[in-house]
C-alpha cells in the first residue's frame, strides 16, 4: 500500500526537478537572447556641451525610443557640424559605413540622420537620430538698411533662408522688402511683402520675384489660411497659391512665425492668364491706395492688380467693358439664357467651387467685400479665383454672426446671391458638393499633421506676442491652450459640413 504514495513522491520530485530544468534553460535562453540583442543597441546618446561649445549652451540628452532617437535644441543653433557622444555595446558604430567615435566624430544634424549599430557577430541595429533645431521650422533672417515702416515704401536689404532640411538653403540674396495688409498692418506682428532683385526659389516653390509673409495675428492656430489654400489646391480652381511656415529674424530680432505665400500675380508659375491676362480684386472705395487703378460698376469697386494699366487706354478699356457687360447679363431678365445670358461672360465651374470653399469655411470678407479676386484671359470668360485671405474665417469672428457654423453666408454676395436665382447653377452646387464633403477627414488630418509641426514654434510665437490667453480682433472665442484652439477650428469645421450637407439637400429647383 506504500509503493503508490512512494511513486507519486517520486513522481512529483521528477517533476519538479524536469520544471527547474527547464526554467533554468530558458531563464539562460532569454539572456543570451538579450545580451545578443543588447550588443547591437544604443543605451544612450546625447550631444555634450564640452564638445560643442560653440553651438550648444547646455547639453542635450536624446530619447532613444525602438529605433528612433529624438532631441531638440530649444534656441536657435546650426546642428551642422555637431559632435554627439554615445553609449553601445556594438563593436562598432557607423554612419554610410563610416566609423563614428563617440565625443570625437561630427555630422551634419539638420536631416534625419542613420546611425548602424554592429555588434561582434556581425548583427546590425539601424537607428534614425532627429535633432530639432529651434522650432524645426525653416528660419529666414532678413537685413534691412532701415527700419520698415510703412505699406507703400520699399527698403533696401538682404534676405538668407535656412531650409531646416526641409527645403534647399538660400544664401544670401538682395531684395527690397515693405509692409502688406489691410487690416492686419499696424499690429505688433506685422505682415510683409518682399521682392527679389531677381526671380528666386523659396521653400521648393518656382522662382518668382514677388513673396509675402503672412502673419495670422489674428488666427491663434495660425491655420486657418494653410487649410483653406489646401481645400483650393483640391478644388477645381486654375491655380491656389502655395505657402510654408517659417521662423523670421528681421535685423536680428525674432518677429515670430510666419506662412511664407506665393503672390496673386500673372505668370507661368502663377496665374496663368497670359502676357495679355488680367488679375482683378473686388475691394472697397474706402480700402484703396493712392495710387491703386480700379472701376465701379453698378455694384462693384474692382482694382486691376495686372497687368500695369493707365485709367483710359485700350487694355483698361476692355477689361472695364467686359466686366460691366457680364454684370448687365447676370442681372438683366434673361440672364439665365445660354447663350445670352452670364454663361457668356463667367467660367461659372469657376464661380462654383471658389464659392464652395468660401462658404465651407464662412469667410467674413469673401461676400465680395474684399480679398474676391477674379481673372481673365483675353479670349476666354472671366474666372473666380485663386482664393485668399481667411484668417477671421471657420468661426474666428465675433461680427455678422460668423462665428455660428449654421446660417448661408457667402451665396448672399453681390453676383453670389443672383447666380443662387438659377436653378441650373444651383443644381452644379449640389452636384459639386458631395466632392468636398467627402474630403473632410483628409481637411481633418492636414490641419492635424500641420498642429503637430507648430508645436514648437507655437510656444515661441506666443512668447513674443502673448496671443493665445488673450483677445485679439476679432476672436469670438479664446480657448487658451493651443491644442484647443485647434479643437475649435476642427470642429466647427465639422459642424459646418454636416449643416451645410442639410442645407444644399433642401435647395430645390425654385428660386431661393
Amino acid at each position: 500500500m506504500k509503493r503508490p504514495q512512494l511513486f507519486r513522491k517520486r513522481h512529483a520530485m521528477l517533476l519538479f526537478m524536469l520544471t527547474v530544468s527547464y526554467a533554468c534553460k530558458k531563464e539562460v535562453l532569454v539572456q543570451t537572447l538579450t545580451q545578443v540583442t543588447a550588443a547591437n543597441n544604443f543605451y544612450r546618446f546625447w550631444f555634450d556641451t564640452a564638445q560643442n561649445r560653440l553651438y550648444l549652451n547646455d547639453t542635450i540628452d536624446m530619447t532613444i525610443s525602438g529605433n528612433t532617437i529624438t532631441g531638440r535644441i530649444p534656441y536657435y543653433s546650426d546642428p551642422g557640424n555637431l559632435i554627439p557622444s554615445f553609449e553601445s555595446a556594438g563593436a562598432t558604430v557607423t554612419v554610410n559605413d563610416s566609423i563614428q567615435t563617440s565625443g570625437i566624430t561630427p555630422q551634419n544634424f539638420k536631416k534625419p540622420l542613420t546611425y548602424t549599430v554592429t555588434s561582434t557577430d556581425g548583427a546590425k541595429t539601424d537607428y534614425t537620430v532627429k535633432l530639432v533645431n529651434f522650432t524645426g521650422l525653416p528660419v529666414i533672417k532678413i537685413k534691412t538698411e532701415a527700419p520698415v515702416t510703412s505699406k507703400d515704401t520699399y527698403v533696401k536689404g538682404s534676405v538668407s533662408i535656412d531650409g531646416a532640411g526641409q527645403y534647399a538653403d538660400l544664401a544670401t540674396a538682395t531684395m527690397q522688402i515693405k509692409g502688406h495688409g489691410g487690416t492686419t498692418w499696424g499690429n505688433p506682428k506685422n505682415p510683409y511683402k518682399i521682392k527679389f532683385d531677381s526671380k528666386t526659389s523659396v521653400l521648393g516653390e518656382p522662382k518668382a520675384k514677388d513673396w509675402l509673409l503672412i502673419a495670422n495675428y489674428f488666427d491663434k492656430t495660425m491655420l486657418r489660411n494653410a487649410t483653406a489654400y489646401y481645400m483650393g489646391q483640391l478644388s477645381n480652381q486654375d491655380w491656389t497659391p502655395h505657402g510654408h511656415f517659417a521662423e523670421v529674424f528681421m535685423n536680428d530680432v525674432y518677429i515670430g512665425t510666419y506662412l511664407v505665400m506665393e503672390k496673386i500675380e500673372t505668370g507661368t508659375n502663377r496665374i496663368n492668364v497670359g502676357d495679355n491676362g488680367y488679375v482683378l480684386e473686388v475691394d472697397q472705395l474706402g480700402r484703396l491706395a493712392p495710387d491703386d487703378i480700379y472701376f465701379q460698376t453698378m455694384g462693384l469697386t474692382i482694382t486691376i492688380k495686372d497687368p500695369d494699366v493707365t485709367p483710359g487706354d485700350a487694355k483698361y478699356n476692355y477689361i472695364h467693358q467686359y466686366v460691366y457687360m457680364a454684370e448687365v447679363a447676370l442681372y438683366s431678365p434673361n440672364f439665365t439664357d445660354s447663350t445670352e445670358g452670364y454663361n457668356k461672360y463667367l467660367d461659372v465651374n469657376s464661380f462654383v467651387d471658389w464659392y464652395l470653399v468660401n462658404e465651407i469655411t464662412k469667410n467674413n470678407d469673401a461676400v465680395f467685400y474684399s480679398s474676391c479676386y477674379m481673372n481673365l484671359k483675353p479670349g476666354g470668360k472671366l474666372k473666380m479665383g485663386p482664393i485668399w485671405d481667411f484668417d477671421i474665417a471657420l468661426g474666428n469672428v465675433n461680427y455678422n454672426n460668423n462665428q455660428d457654423y449654421t446660417g448661408f453666408w457667402v451665396k448672399n454676395a453681390l453676383w453670389i446671391s443672383r447666380l443662387f436665382d438659377d436653378p441650373a447653377f444651383v443644381a452644379k452646387v449640389k452636384a459639386r458638393w458631395p466632392y468636398f464633403k467627402a474630403k473632410e477627414n483628409d481637411i481633418l488630418a492636414f490641419i492635424n499633421k500641420n498642429a503637430a509641426e507648430l508645436k514648437w514654434a507655437v510656444v515661441e510665437n506666443n512668447n513674443k506676442y502673448n496671443t493665445l490667453y488673450n483677445y485679439t480682433f476679432p476672436n469670438y472665442a479664446i480657448w487658451g491652450s493651443y491644442n484647443n484652439e485647434v479643437l475649435y477650428m476642427k470642429t466647427w469645421l465639422h459642424n459646418r459640413i454636416a449643416w451645410l450637407d442639410q442645407a444644399f439637400a433642401g435647395l430645390g429647383s425654385a428660386v431661393n
